[in-house]
């Protein structure tokens, strides 16, 4: 017995300078509301998940390595509170996965990783399900989004920021999907890059992405975005404009012409009404410019009470009216109509950081 508290003891002490070196943060989000939702053919009553954030469980580190460098990593599940299971089926890590290179040049990482888009939240509704742009971007397809669009495997990432300019770059080499189609090295790479400049009140950025498409033709679309904010103190403004051009696939809009041209736009507002409390109302709208009758239209308002820094309460409403040719969802999906139909959903939750 003693023998083996003696090996313990020393076990102990040998791993004690590893554990002093490397410093592993568990972090995650847990967000749920009761929903209820009317189209003109499906109803929803439930549970909904990542309202305001995506529901998540995280391992984030660090490792000293000396001369101003430092090793990190990021290992990020995502899920659905309601029942439990996996967020994207078949990943063990379905939101990020990687390991870089941190020194005063910024990261540079690799593995599954966020993409610019995933940033480029200039957006009153928080880029949670209630958001316009967030609904409108995923329904549609679109890769700048503050979706799963805008996590790309194997890819090789860097961020910078210096003063108030903050930059991001990345390149994706798709080649889990090469292999199955059994098509030629670089048919579906993909890359983006997008500046974010923050200046007191002021917010602004812009954010490009060039996604080669699988399928017969293999297009490559092009999508630019641009926003800004600024904080007035009694209030505070934000908005965006994004264009999709050659985009060959669009989810949620029935099929028309390839290298379609599609546009979102959406502007909305934050007022606080108390020390914790803020209303949020957005606006945006999706154009398909390639096909008739092929827009759509959000909005949201909500309301958020900070309960602690890390607890919010928080009641929404979102709605989406479909012209005859596109069938996006209200709440990022979450109620789906058939085209030509309108969706709307209510929530009433909390969420909870750690």
């Amino acid at each position: 017995m003693q023998k083996k508290l003696i090996a313990l003891a020393i076990a102990g002490l040998a791993s004690a300078p590893v554990f002093a070196q490397t410093n592993v943060t568990i972090y995650g989000v847990a967000d749920a509301a009761i929903g209820a939702g009317h189209s003109d053919d499906n109803d929803f009553r439930g549970v909904v998940g990542g309202v305001l954030s995506g529901n998540r469980i995280g391992f984030r580190g660090t490792e000293d390595l000396g001369n101003g460098l430092k090793a990190v990593f990021t290992l990020e599940q995502g899920f659905s509170i309601d029942n439990g299971t996996e967020r994207i089926n078949g990943l063990a890590f379905s939101r990020q996965a990687f390991v870089g290179l941190q020194g005063s040049f910024g990261t540079v990482s690799l593995g599954r990783q966020y993409a610019p888009g995933y940033f480029a939240n200039y957006d009153a509704a928080l880029s949670g399900l209630i958001s316009p742009q967030s609904t409108l971007t995923s329904g549609a397809g679109l890769s700048i989004t503050p979706n799963s669009a805008a996590r790309w495997d194997n890819s090789i990432a860097y961020t910078g920021t210096f003063g108030g300019l903050t930059a991001r770059a990345i390149y994706s080499a798709q080649t889990e999907t090469e292999v199955a189609l059994g098509e030629n090295q670089n048919n579906d790479d993909r890359w983006g890059a997008s500046l974010d400049y923050a200046n007191g009140p002021f917010k602004a950025g812009v954010t490009y992405h060039f996604v080669k498409e699988t399928g017969a033709n293999n297009d490559a679309r092009k999508e630019l975005y641009v926003g800004a904010e600024y904080n007035f103190g009694v209030l505070t403004v934000a908005g965006s404009w994004q264009n999709a051009r050659d985009f060959t696939n669009a989810a949620g809009i029935l099929a028309g012409e390839s290298d379609r041209d599609l546009r979102v736009w959406q502007l909305g507002v934050i007022v606080p009404v108390t020390a914790a409390g803020k209303v949020h109302v957005a606006y945006g709208k999706l154009q398909d410019r390639d096909l008739n009758d092929a827009d759509a239209k959000n909005w949201a308002i909500a309301y958020t009470h900070a309960l602690s820094k890390r607890t919010t309460a928080y009641a929404a409403y979102n709605k989406t009216q479909n012209d005859d040719n596109v069938a996006i969802g209200a709440l990022n999906g979450t109620l789906v109509p058939a085209a030509g139909e309108n969706a709307g959903m209510a929530v009433v939750g909390m969420r909870h950081t750690f």
